[in-house]
Order: C-alpha cells, then structure tokens, then sequence
C-alpha cells in the first residue's frame, strides 16, 4: 500500500516511517520504504511504501514522479551544504536588495538545465565513502586518523568529484522579500536546528552562526542588522535539489543565498492537503 505521510521539519524519512508505524498496528511485521527522501530540515509530502508495493518494480514507478516546493531562501549568506545545517562559507552584508532583482534573476532558472549535487547529498555521500574507501586500501590507515565526519573530505575532492545531472524546472514564482533582524533569524534557525537528531554538527552550526549574526561576545554590544528572505515556489522534476536552486539563485545575484525552510507541497498526484498528519 501507498501512504502519503506528512513528514515533520526536523525528523529523516525514516523516523518518520517509524514514528507512523507505531500509531499503525496494521504495519507490524509488514516491509517498509520510503519513496524519495527529504532533507531533515524539509517537511510535507512523504510517500511510504509498505508490503509488495515496496519492490523495485512498483516503487520505480514513483521515484520519477514531478514535485512541488514552497521553499524560503536567506540572501547574503551560502553554506557548503547549501542550508542552514551547514558551515557559512560566505557573507554579505547587503544594505538592499529590489524585489525586481530577485524576480528577473529567478526567471532564468525556468526550463532544463544542468543542476551540481549538493556536496552533503546521499549520491555524493556514497561518492566520499567510495573515494574513503580507496584511500584506505592505498595507504596506511593511520594517515586517515583524524578525520571527523565527511566534512573533512571535502578538500580532497575536485571540480570533476562533483557530477552534474539535467534536470527540469517546470515553474518557478517569486513571491516576496522580507526582512528579520538577527534576533528574529537566530531565532528561527535555533528553534529548526535544535529539532534534527544525530550528528548533524548542530552545535558547531549555531555557534557559527550566533558569532556572524552577533559579532561581538558582550550582549550590551550587539546591535540589531536586518536581513533579506525570500518567500518562493517552484515545480521541478524528479531528482531536482531546491538546496542546489537556491545556492545557484544566489551566485546569479551575487549575494549568496542559502535555503531556510523547504516545504514540499506535492509528488505526483498526492498533495499535501491530504497527507496524513495525525499519527
């Protein structure tokens, strides 16, 4: 059988999937998959498959289904894994932004194109376990001492590590720039951050982020800065990373961006008004 699960921000497909299950009685025993992942820090549309419905065969059929996306970028900021669960590697302070901008740079992105895996994506963890895994063949495992976490690797890997896929943007809208204040924004990304479980540098994550929206280590002299969100919605094709459409959003601006909340509003045909949300 096919579910369409609402998958919480913060939780992995497969937490959702066991968190469904327990409310669930009928599953027990039963084999389970997801059909498509999402980010920890993306909520919506999750489709789960469950008994025969989860063979390749059957679970194919949905894997090149199109999906929609609300999604909210930050500009003036980008992080190697193109969110906010990931290290800043660049900032800008931007004094304005137009609306006109956004929108004009937007519309470029409409059509097929080439779209890079995210560094921090499943396709190109595999890729570093691999390319690990080579190395630990080729040379004396005490020189891989002292790597922690996958981000270690990412120097040892060139332009052609990080292969390229077509991909379609059936749609994509701008809808409008606000502006938070770092309190608000720190704010929210506590709040959203603090929700993921695991090893998912959290820690390290807010204090980066708490040192750039802050600066300076005395509270009395902290000022208040502002910064620019955008509110968007696109319709993509399978395999399509809006982390990706936002970090690539940003160079075209030149500011940077870096994605604050993904929303995925629809797969196929099951929409996100009829997912189940109660378990």
């Amino acid at each position: 059988m096919i579910y369409n699960l609402y998958k919480q921000r913060g939780e992995t497909p497969l937490e959702c999937i066991r968190r469904f299950a327990k409310k669930t009685p009928e599953l027990k025993g039963q084999k389970m998959t997801y059909l498509g992942r999402l980010d920890p820090l993306a909520e919506g549309v999750l489709l789960m498959a469950s008994g025969e419905d989860t063979s390749q065969a059957r679970r194919e059929e949905f894997f090149g289904l199109d999906k929609a996306y609300d999604f909210v970028a930050i500009f003036g900021f980008a992080t190697d894994s193109y969110d906010i669960l990931g290290k800043i590697v660049r900032v800008e302070k931007l004094s304005e932004l137009l609306e006109n901008d956004v929108r004009r740079a937007t519309m470029i992105f409409e059509g097929e194109r080439e779209q890079e895996y995210p560094f921090y994506s499943s396709k190109m963890i595999a890729k570093r376990k691999n390319k690990l895994k080579n190395q630990n063949t080729n040379s004396d495992s005490s020189s891989l001492k002292g790597s922690h976490g996958d981000q270690n690797l990412h120097p040892d890997f060139s332009s052609e590590d990080f292969p390229q896929k077509k991909v379609i943007i059936h749609k994509i809208q701008f809808h409008k720039l606000e502006t938070l204040n770092n309190k608000e924004l720190f704010g929210r990304l506590l709040s959203d951050i603090s929700k993921v479980n695991g090893d998912f540098r959290q820690n390290e994550i807010l204090i980066l982020w708490n040192q750039i929206l802050f600066g300076s280590k005395n509270v009395k002299d902290k000022k208040e800065a502002s910064y620019f969100i955008g509110r968007f919605s696109a319709e993509v094709s399978s395999g399509t990373y809006i982390r990706s459409l936002v970090n690539d959003l940003g160079k075209t601006l030149g500011c940077g961006a870096t994605t604050l909340s993904i929303k995925r509003t629809r797969v196929g045909d099951f929409k996100i008004e009829e997912s189940l949300q109660s378990f």
